[in-house]
């Protein structure tokens, strides 16, 4: 992710610096995007003065460097952090905590809701077009390399956060959550989560890094309707209870009919626009510190349903 981020900040001409701890790395990464190399973020931090700095390193080390960072440069006014933004929901709060206090805009790379076909279908839900959602399926699976997975942590907060994320957009109040997984060398790393809020509204998540191939899709079936997402393809097709099964849609004017909508975008891009945007403005990130302690409460409890096969209560509050 490190190199992606990279990549696009070169793109944007706002690149000034990369650090890793493998020299090797951060000179080839510096090179191909004719910036300078570091072999710490002290330094680079001391020498390019930056506005605004990405942490895209192993999991674990987020909360340390984020506080470090906060507390160490006073120059510094945005803080991107890919995901999730701490391993534990206590090390999540007491970033969160310095930031607020230092008055720090901060982003976390929930990439996911900056593709924008959940963008679309958020706002399709929002104008009730399906009617109100009642089964959400949200299936997240792919391959992770054995010799990766230490440092990305257990498949609940690599990959979850993203769909419990989302979750959180839809569905808030109290729920029942239970969690089941297998372990590859002690770690979770692949599962299944069902959430039922006291509403009514069910959630589904299969989340895999054992699965030969990529799958990223959510089906939501809603009181009118139903949408089914293909994240990768970035494709909506939208059906309603009184139309056909093999009904065929030529529309995609509100609320869409039988359509299959085609929506183009780079997620990652736009986490970066939304960035610059919030370090110029001072302006709130469409995934602010508040949505990733959100999602770590849901990673924690899947965590502790999955160890204690026991089911768990929670509690999404509605966003701000």
């Amino acid at each position: 992710m490190g190199r992606i981020h990279a990549r696009i900040l070169s793109d944007m001409g706002v690149l000034v610096g990369v650090a890793d701890k493998d020299n090797a790395t951060a000179r080839k990464v510096a090179k191909e995007h004719n910036t300078t190399a570091f072999s710490d973020f002290e330094s680079m931090l001391k020498k390019t003065k930056p506005d605004g700095v990405i942490i895209a390193t192993p999991t674990a080390t987020h909360a340390e460097i984020a506080h470090s960072i906060a507390t160490g440069f006073d120059g510094i006014k945005g803080i991107l952090i890919e995901k999730p933004l701490a391993s534990t929901l206590e090390d999540g709060k007491k970033v969160a905590e310095i930031v607020r206090e230092r008055g720090i805009v901060t982003l976390i790379s929930h990439s996911e809701i900056y593709n924008p076909i959940v963008g679309r279908a958020l706002s399709l839900i929002a104008s009730d077009a399906i009617g109100t959602p009642r089964t959400i399926i949200h299936d997240r699976r792919g391959f992770v390399s054995p010799a990766r997975i230490p440092a990305l942590g257990d498949v609940f907060e690599d990959i979850g956060v993203h769909d419990f994320d989302i979750m959180a957009r839809i569905s808030n109040g109290p729920a029942k959550l239970y969690a089941q997984s297998n372990t590859a060398s002690g770690i979770h790393n692949s599962g299944t989560v069902m959430v039922k809020f006291a509403s009514g509204t069910e959630h589904f998540f299969h989340l895999s890094r054992q699965y030969a191939g990529r799958r990223r899709y959510m089906d939501v079936s809603g009181t009118k309707g139903s949408l089914v997402l293909d994240l990768f393809g970035q494709i909506i097709k939208v059906q309603h209870l009184d139309q056909a099964p093999i009904a065929k849609g030529d529309t995609i004017q509100l609320p869409e009919r039988g359509a299959t909508i085609k929506v183009y975008g780079e997620p990652v891009r736009e986490v970066l626009n939304d960035f610059l945007k919030c370090i110029k403005t001072g302006g709130t990130p469409k995934v602010n510190i508040d949505d990733a302690l959100c999602a770590l409460e849901v990673v924690e409890a899947a965590r502790q349903s999955a160890e204690s096969g026991k089911i768990i209560d929670i509690n999404i509050k509605p966003r701000s």
